[in-house]
């Protein structure tokens, strides 16, 4: 590769915003009495809080994170401790 090519920091730059601009959403899979339920959200993070406030209340009881299109995130052990770093106010 030409020395021009590999120092273009600028496309660098563009390559990673591109790929950056793409948020994939997460899926939260839940149970609420004996119905399996799913809930879309923008973020891991925000997942974890929703499953967080959820759980506190004693509406549901969180299952596991996925991506879109099903590639499990966060199992029900991890979703747990994030649950309860989330609470303790630690990064998620």
């Amino acid at each position: 590769m030409p020395d021009f090519l590999a120092n273009d920091f600028g496309a660098i730059a563009r390559a990673m915003r591109r790929e950056a601009a793409v948020a994939t959403k997460v899926v939260l899979h839940f149970w609420y009495m004996l119905t399996p339920l799913t809930s879309e959200y923008e973020s891991v993070d925000a997942a974890v809080a929703e499953a967080f406030e959820l759980w506190t209340d004693l509406t549901t009881d969180p299952e596991y994170i996925t991506a879109a299109d099903g590639t499990v995130l966060m199992g029900r052990d991890a979703l747990i401790e994030a649950m309860t770093r989330y609470a303790e106010g630690k990064p998620i």
